[in-house]
């Protein structure tokens, strides 16, 4: 099976169009919830809004988390580009320009690396995630879930 295969709607799911989606979709919660503090602190109207996308974006945020970990090691980012990737999706809108500076950079081809034959154990599980979407869909939401529910149990960020 072909990790390069198109997906239902005729799309292909490559590294540079998995990980845009994953920083548009972060920076874009990231924008609802600046709007719902604004409106929770400044105007003190509603917080709505804050009630509304801390939720969502705390999903955005881990599922983009999630999404580099997998991009890098298929692309073979270093441990430090890595660490720059995660770190994007601190500032409000950084995951977009982390997104254009890699594909700049050559970091995110629109074909995936990983195979079956790859040196690492890392980049024969990625490959075997791109040949099994339906469990590997499952595993992400897992992933989601239990990370969220962590989340919730820490509590949220300070302020």
């Amino acid at each position: 099976m072909s990790v390069t295969e198109e997906t239902a709607t005729g799309t292909s799911l490559s590294p540079l169009s998995v990980f845009r989606l994953a920083a548009v979709m972060e920076a874009c919660t990231w924008a609802g919830l600046l709007v719902g503090m604004f409106l929770k602190r400044v105007t003190h109207t509603t917080d709505l809004g804050v009630q509304v996308f801390g939720p969502i974006h705390g999903v955005a945020f881990l599922a983009f988390c999630l999404v580099t970990l997998v991009v890098a090691i298929d692309q073979g980012w270093s441990k430090g580009r890595t660490l720059v990737g995660l770190a994007s999706s601190i500032p409000p809108f950084a995951t977009i320009w982390f997104d254009r500076s890699a594909e700049k950079r050559g970091l995110l081809d629109d074909h995936w690396h990983s195979s079956e034959t790859s040196p690492t154990a890392r980049q024969r599980a990625v490959c075997w995630l791109l040949g099994h979407h339906r469990q590997a869909l499952v595993l992400f939401v897992i992933a989601l879930a239990v990370l969220t529910i962590v989340a919730l149990l820490v509590g949220p960020p300070a302020g």
